[in-house]
């Protein structure tokens, strides 16, 4: 099941007419990356910062866990 965060990434995505590969060029690190960041398969409290940064998200409570 998809996460709140990843949904709204998703969206925030959608709305700008980007990519995860565009999302990932953006920031620098690999899509795969992103990816595992998105899914809980890594965690990087700075990256999910600098994609909520890039993405204007502010509301991602459930992220914390």
């Amino acid at each position: 099941m998809m996460s709140e965060f990843e949904k709204q990434v998703r969206h925030a995505l959608i709305d700008r007419d980007m990519t995860m590969t565009d999302l990932a060029n953006e920031l620098g690190i690999s899509v795969s990356y992103v990816s595992d960041l998105l899914k809980k398969k890594r965690e990087n409290q700075e990256q999910l910062q600098r994609i909520k940064d890039f993405l204007g998200i502010t509301d991602t409570d459930d992220y914390e866990e």
